[in-house]
């Protein structure tokens, strides 16, 4: 983020940033909302088309790359305190909808009367955070951008949702991003969530698809991608960093999942530094 500042507001077209069209990994947050023209941005490796209305976000620490930008909108980088602020008003966001770390759709196609709040807000957060950024009037506004876009979130099987195991999944993936790099197997989680491990796993895959197992070695390969792909570390140097004994298992479990080996990812997404 340029500065130290808390907040920076763009409108679109802002001209070409030649280091957002290269491969970089966020140490903030960014809200992009689309008001005119087709976009496409790549998040963790994955291409997301932008579309007239919809609202991109795009969390701490994941690969980021522009491969078009759209005609007209606005951009909002924020810092992870503002975020983290939001989630201690609305505790129920975190790792909700738009905000869960491995969602495969970064990314809320708005409705009419969200549209107009934010097309109510932005022109504020702008002046505002050009006026004071440092001040929480800023945060406040792009709390209520936030929690507007969630609210949006439509799960995607709504017919196998029961509000409490919905709210057991939640906090398994809460607790799986704070304790990935240590704890690999249901057995801590169900601990955690006092349920058996059988019992959680049979609720994540009810839920998501994927058993305890998968849930954590997914959040695993989301940070060795955004590492190989991003960083000059080298592989042995990630390997530890993911608390892996060695470089061969790492590179084990990473072709296991992906089907193609550590350096060969790294040599197929990496730009040159």
């Amino acid at each position: 983020m340029p500065g130290n500042t808390l907040v920076n507001v763009w409108q679109l077209p802002y001209g070409k940033d030649s280091l957002s069209y290269r491969h970089h990994r966020h140490q903030f947050f960014m809200l992009l909302w689309v008001t005119g023209g087709f976009g496409e941005h790549q998040v963790a490796f994955r291409n997301h088309p932008l579309l007239p209305g919809r609202v991109l976000f795009v969390q701490e620490g994941l690969a980021h790359r522009v491969l078009q930008q759209p005609e007209t909108g606005w951009l909002i980088l924020f810092h992870p305190d503002i975020f983290h602020r939001f989630l201690r008003h609305h505790p129920a966001d975190e790792q909700h909808g738009l905000f869960d770390f491995l969602t495969p759709l970064p990314y809320i196609d708005l409705d009419p009367a969200t549209a107009v709040t934010f097309a109510q807000i932005l022109p504020l957060l702008a002046a505002e955070s050009a006026a004071y950024p440092q001040h929480t009037l800023a945060a406040d506004l792009i709390g209520i951008l936030l929690y507007a876009a969630n609210r949006l979130h439509q799960p995607v099987h709504p017919a196998l949702l029961h509000p409490g195991q919905a709210e057991q999944v939640r906090q398994l993936k809460m607790l799986i991003e704070r304790h990935y790099l240590i704890h690999r197997g249901a057995p801590f989680y169900a601990e955690k969530l006092g349920l058996s491990a059988r019992k959680l796993n049979q609720l994540a895959s009810k839920l998501t698809g994927s058993n305890v197992d998968e849930l954590v070695e997914a959040r695993i390969i989301a940070e060795a991608e955004s590492l190989l792909g991003v960083t000059a570390f080298t592989i042995k140097e990630i390997a530890f960093q993911l608390n892996f004994i060695s470089q061969s298992h790492f590179a084990y479990f990473f072709r296991r999942r992906k089907r193609i080996s550590p350096k060969a990812f790294r040599k197929l997404h990496q730009d040159k530094f």
